[in-house]
C-alpha cells in the first residue's frame, strides 16, 4: 500500500460514507486521483462494496480449479470389465473450489481466481458459490469453453479408484491471467494454489508472489509442474502417489512417506502435510515431526480430504496455532468431510471442528 492508499484508507475507517468530493478536498487533490486510490484499494482487497467497507481480516487468495464432480460408488466389491451396481453422485468440486469453500467455511475471507464455461454447470457454479457466500469476482467465464468436469469411481470404502478429468480450460489460467490478480494476491496474506494450472504459470507466480505460498497436489500426471529451479512453497499438502511422482521426477525411489518428506524438504518446500486413508496424516518440517493415525468411521468419499486439510492450515495459520494443534484440527476435519457425499461437507464449521477435536482427540488432553 502507498503511503497516499493508507492516508485515504485510516480517512474511509473513521468515515465510511465520505464523497470522493470531500476525500479530495481533505487530501488537496483531484476527485480523479482519489477515484483511482479508490479503484486500487479495492483491487487489493482492502475495501470492498458501497460505503467502503473495510476489510478488517486478513484474507486468502485461492488459485485454481472448478468442476463438477461425478461420483461412482459400489454396492459391493467393484468388479473390473462389467457393469456394478451402485449409486452416481452429482457435485461441484475441484481443487482450488473445495479450498475456497473450506475456507469461507472456516470463516476465513477469501478471493477465488479461476474459470469456468459459459454452460450449465458454470451458471451452477456461479450460482452455488453466491449461495455459501463465497466471493467470485476473481472467476471469470470463458466464451465457447465448457466448465470443467471429474468423473471417478470409489470403492465401497470410500477409497478412489480411478478418475477422468476434461479440464482444458484451465490452459487459460495464463501469466497474462493471473497478472490481472497480481496486486489482490501480494495484498493477501497467503496465495493458495492447485495443480491445475500452467506449468508457465507457476512459474510466474513463483517470480512475482510476494506471500507465502501453500500447494495442494491434485494428480500424478499434474504435480510435476510445481517443480522448478525457483519454487519457493511454504506448505505442500499431498498424498502417497502423489507424493511417489514428485520424488520420481529427481530420479528417487519412493521406500516410504517419512523418507519422501525429508527428502523433498531440502528442495525449497518448507512444510510437507502427507494425507492417507490408510496410513493416516504425515506432517514434517525442519522444526516438527507429526504422525496421525485414527481410525475414521462412516466414510462416504474422501475426494476433498487434503483441499480441506489445506483449507484447516491456512485457518490454524491465521490463528497463530502450533503445528500439532492445526494437525489435530486438519485430521477432524477431514473426518467430518468423509462422511459427506459431497468433498466439504456442509456441516462444517468451527463451532463442529473444534468440539469434534476434542472427541477425537480427548484422550491426550
Amino acid at each position: 500500500m502507498t503511503e497516499r492508499e493508507l492516508e485515504i484508507l485510516e480517512i474511509l475507517k473513521n468515515n465510511p460514507l465520505i464523497s470522493q468530493d470531500e476525500l479530495a478536498s481533505q487530501l488537496m487533490i483531484t476527485r480523479s486521483g482519489v477515484a483511482a486510490h479508490i479503484h486500487n484499494l479495492m483491487k487489493k482487497g482492502y475495501i470492498k462494496g458501497k460505503g467502503y467497507i473495510i476489510n478488517q481480516d486478513n484474507f486468502v487468495s485461492v488459485i485454481g480449479g472448478n468442476n463438477l464432480d461425478i461420483l461412482g460408488i459400489p454396492n459391493d466389491r467393484l468388479i473390473t470389465n462389467n457393469s456394478n451396481p451402485g449409486k452416481i453422485y452429482y457435485s461441484l468440486g475441484g481443487a482450488g473450489r473445495n479450498i475456497a469453500f473450506g475456507l469461507t467455511k472456516l470463516n476465513v475471507q477469501n478471493y477465488f481466481i479461476s474459470v469456468y464455461g459459459d454452460d450449465l454447470n458454470g451458471e451452477k457454479f456461479i450460482r452455488d458459490c453466491k449461495d455459501n457466500n463465497m466471493d467470485v469476482s476473481c472467476c471469470e467465464k470463458m466464451d465457447g469453453e465448457h466448465t470443467s468436469s471429474f468423473m471417478y469411481i470409489d470403492n465401497s470404502q470410500g477409497i478412489k479408484i480411478v478418475g477422468i478429468n476434461d479440464m482444458e480450460i484451465y490452459n487459460r489460467m495464463t501469466p497474462t491471467f493471473l497478472s490481472k490478480y497480481l496486486d489482490k494476491i501480494n495484498s493477501s496474506q497467503y496465495c493458495a494454489l492447485d495443480t491445475n494450472i500452467p506449468e508457465e504459470s507457476f512459474n510466474y507466480l513463483y517470480e512475482h508472489v510476494e506471500v507465502p505460498i501453500i500447494i495442494k497436489t491434485t494428480s500424478i500426471n499434474k504435480d510435476i509442474r510445481i517443480l522448478q529451479e525457483n519454487m519457493q512453497i511454504d506448505v505442500l499438502v499431498t498424498t502417497p502417489k502423489e507424493l511417489e511422482a514428485l520424488l520420481n521426477y529427481y530420479g528417487k525411489k519412493f521406500t516410504d512417506i517419512k523418507s519422501a518428506i525429508r527428502f523433498l524438504l531440502t528442495k525449497n518446500i518448507r512444510h510437507i502435510a502427507v494425507y492417507s486413508v490408510n496410513q493416516g496424516l504425515y506432517f514434517e518440517s525442519k522444526e516438527h515431526k507429526l504422525h496421525i493415525k485414527k481410525t475414521l468411521t462412516d466414510i462416504s468419499n474422501t475426494n476433498g480430504a487434503t483441499a480441506i486439510l489445506t483449507s484447516v492450515i491456512i485457518w490454524g495459520l491465521q490463528k497463530q496455532l502450533s503445528w500439532q494443534k492445526i494437525m489435530r484440527y486438519g485430521y477432524t476435519a477431514i473426518s467430518i468431510c468423509a462422511k459427506s457425499k459431497q468433498p466439504i461437507s456442509y456441516k462444517l464449521n468451527v463451532e463442529n471442528l473444534v468440539d469434534e477435536e476434542r472427541k477425537i482427540f480427548e484422550p491426550e488432553y
